[in-house]
């Protein structure tokens, strides 16, 4: 959809940014990479190196495993998984950094 200059409003995991004086068209395509740049720096965030690894892993899986997915109901319903799963992991790190072990990993570089 092309939405009106000035009034170009995006959200992606809970983050809105906009972009005045532009012309955006968004499309599924962009969606949906915004939304794997964004699961993968909510990964990165974790205090813990096993689940760091093992959220990225489950990440990179997850959209491979749509790639080739052309109805626009379902990637609207893939995307929309997404964003949920990223305010959980969010949501999570913050309450795992909360409470962490005071030593750190052996696995961390």
């Amino acid at each position: 959809a092309v939405l009106p200059s000035r009034s170009i409003v995006v959200v992606v995991g809970g983050v809105t940014r906009r972009r005045a004086g532009q012309r955006v068209e968004f499309t599924m395509s962009s969606q949906v990479a915004t939304l794997f740049r964004a699961y993968m720096r909510a990964a990165r965030k974790f205090p813990d190196a096993n689940v760091k690894d093992f959220l990225m892993r489950r990440g990179r899986e997850e959209f491979r495993k749509h790639v080739g997915e052309t109805d626009k109901a379902k990637l609207a319903k893939i995307v929309a998984e997404g964003e949920k799963s990223i305010v959980m992991i969010e949501r999570t790190s913050v309450v795992y950094g909360m409470y962490a072990p005071s030593h750190k990993s052996v696995l961390v570089k």
